[in-house]
C-alpha cells in the first residue's frame, strides 16, 4: 500500500485542529460555568458531563463507527460541535444560558469527540501503510499532547478573559477549519473494510446493534494479549487518576510542596511536555527496544512519577519525576495505538477500540473515589504510595504473558488468517490493545 500523503495530511491537519479546540473546551465551559455558579459541586459537574459519553457512549461509537463511512462520520461530528457551540454563543449573548444548558453542551462535545477521535484513529491504517504507522501514530499523538494539553487549556483562559461569546465562538471556529480540512485532501470512502474482501453471492442482512457490540467484546475477550493489555490499562488509569486527584492538595500551599496555583499549574506543563517528547520519540524506542520493553518503560516511569510524593516534597523531583511519567505515557500511547492497528481487522477497529477504551476509563472514578476516602484518612502520601505499588505490580505480566514473541505471533496470525486467525492458536494468538487513562493518558 502506497502512502497517500496529502490525504494524511488532511486528517492530521482535522485531528490536530480537532484537539486544539478539545483543549480550548477543557478550561472554556468550566469557566463559563463559574460565571453562573460559585459551588465547587457544580463546577465541577461539567467536567462530570463531559466525561460521561466515554462511559455510556463508548460501544455504541465504536459500532457506529464500524457501519459507517468513516471520513463522513468524523466531518459530521465537527460541524455537529460547530451547532452545538453556535447555539450556547447565543444563549449567552442573549444572558439565557443555565447551567442546565453548560452541562448538556459538556455532553454534547464530549460525544462528539469521542466520535471524532475513535473515527479519526480507525481512518489512519487506510491512509498509512503498516509499516509508517509508528510514524504517523507518533505525529498524531504528540500533536494531540501538545495542542489538547499544552496550547489549549492556557489559549482557551486568554479567550474567556476576552469574554465569554467570543470564547465560545473562537472554539466554534476551530472546530469548524477542522472539518474544512478533511473536506479536499481527504478523498474517497473510509468504510470498514472486511477480512475477507472476495465478494459474497448472498451478502448477509445487517446484524443488531447488540450482536455488533457483543462481537467487539468478544473478539477483546478471546485475545489473552488484547485482553491482559486492556486490564493493565484500567489498573494504570486508576492509578494515574488517583494521584491526579490529590496532588493538587499535596503540591499547592498550605500542602507540603507549598506552590502557587500557577506553580502547580506550571508543574502539570512538565507532564504534558514529556508526553509530546515521548511521543515523539516513540518510533526511535520502539525499533531499538521492542514493542514490549517500550511499554515496559512506561511502566517504570509511571512507578516513579507516582511515588516520588510518597518519598519527598521537594519540587525539583518532583518536577522531573512528573515529566519522566509523561515521556513514558507518550512511549504507551503511541505504542499501543500503533498495534491496534496492526492487530485488530479494519471492520472490527471501532468496536474493538472502544470496548478497550471502557475498559480503560473504568478504572478512572474508582481510584479518584479511593484516593479521595484515602487522602481523607490516611493522607495523601499514602495515595501516591498505593498508585505506585499498583502500577509496579503490572511488571508482572511482562514476565510470562506479554512478551515479544506473543506480540510477534499475534500479528502473523492477523496476517495469515484475517480475524479468524487472529482469535485461534491459544495463548500466543492475541492481539489489539487500547491506551487509556487520565492526565496526558489517551484512551484509544
Amino acid at each position: 500500500m502506497r502512502e497517500r500523503r496529502g490525504e494524511f495530511a488532511g486528517l492530521w491537519t482535522a485531528y490536530a485542529l480537532s484537539n486544539l479546540a478539545d483543549g480550548l473546551v477543557v478550561i472554556t465551559l468550566p469557566l463559563i460555568a463559574l460565571t453562573l455558579t460559585s459551588e465547587p459541586g457544580l463546577v465541577a459537574g461539567v467536567t462530570w458531563a463531559q466525561t460521561m459519553p466515554y462511559v455510556l457512549c463508548t460501544l455504541a461509537v465504536g459500532v457506529l463507527v464500524d457501519r459507517v463511512e468513516r471520513g463522513r462520520l468524523v466531518r459530521v461530528a465537527h460541524l455537529l460541535r460547530v451547532a452545538a457551540l453556535g447555539l450556547l454563543a447565543l444563549a449567552l449573548a442573549g444572558d439565557v444560558a443555565p447551567l442546565a444548558m453548560i452541562y448538556t453542551m459538556a455532553f454534547l462535545l464530549g460525544t462528539a469527540e469521542l466520535v471524532g477521535d475513535l473515527g479519526s484513529s480507525a481512518m489512519l491504517p487506510a491512509v498509512v501503510p503498516k509499516d509508517r504507522l509508528e510514524t504517523a501514530n507518533s505525529r498524531m499523538e504528540s500533536t494531540r499532547s501538545a495542542l489538547n494539553e499544552f496550547v489549549g487549556p492556557p489559549l482557551g483562559g486568554l479567550l474567556v478573559a476576552a469574554g465569554a461569546v467570543t470564547a465560545v465562538l473562537g472554539t466554534a471556529g476551530v472546530y469548524l477549519a477542522a472539518a474544512g480540512a478533511l473536506l479536499l485532501p481527504v478523498r474517497g470512502r473510509y468504510a470498514a473494510r472486511p477480512a475477507d474482501p472476495r465478494p459474497r453471492s448472498n451478502p448477509p442482512d445487517r446484524v443488531s446493534w447488540r450482536a455488533e457490540f457483543t462481537e467487539g467484546l468478544r473478539f477483546l475477550r478471546r485475545h489473552p494479549l488484547l485482553r491482559n493489555l486492556a486490564v493493565m490499562v484500567c489498573v494504570m488509569a486508576g492509578a494515574w487518576s488517583a494521584w491526579s486527584a490529590v496532588l493538587v492538595l499535596y503540591a499547592v500551599d498550605p500542602g507540603p510542596m507549598g506552590l502557587s496555583g500557577a506553580e502547580y499549574g506550571l508543574l502539570l506543563t512538565t507532564l504534558a511536555l514529556g508526553g509530546v517528547l515521548g511521543s515523539v520519540a516513540a518510533g526511535w524506542v520502539q525499533r531499538t527496544l521492542g514493542a514490549r520493553d517500550t511499554l515496559v518503560v512506561d511502566v517504570i516511569t509511571s512507578v516513579l512519577m507516582l511515588g516520588a510524593p510518597a518519598l519527598t516534597n521537594r519540587v525539583w523531583i518532583i518536577g522531573i519525576t512528573t515529566f519522566v511519567g509523561g515521556f513514558g505515557s507518550g512511549l504507551w500511547n503511541v505504542t499501543v495505538v500503533t498495534l491496534r492497528h496492526r492487530l485488530i481487522p479494519d471492520e472490527l477497529l471501532g468496536r474493538v477500540s472502544s470496548a478497550a477504551r471502557l475498559i480503560g476509563w473504568g478504572g478512572m472514578p474508582v481510584g479518584a473515589a479511593l484516593a479521595g476516602v484515602l487522602a481523607q484518612t490516611s493522607g495523601p502520601r499514602v495515595v501516591f504510595a498505593l498508585a505506585a505499588s499498583a502500577c509496579a505490580l503490572l511488571l508482572l505480566p511482562f514476565v510470562r504473558v506479554i512478551r515479544e514473541d506473543t506480540i510477534r505471533a499475534a500479528v502473523e496470525a492477523l496476517v495469515e488468517g484475517g480475524a479468524d486467525g487472529a482469535v485461534g492458536g491459544g495463548g500466543t494468538r492475541g492481539g489489539g490493545v487500547d491506551g487509556g487513562g487520565p492526565s496526558g493518558r489517551t484512551v484509544g
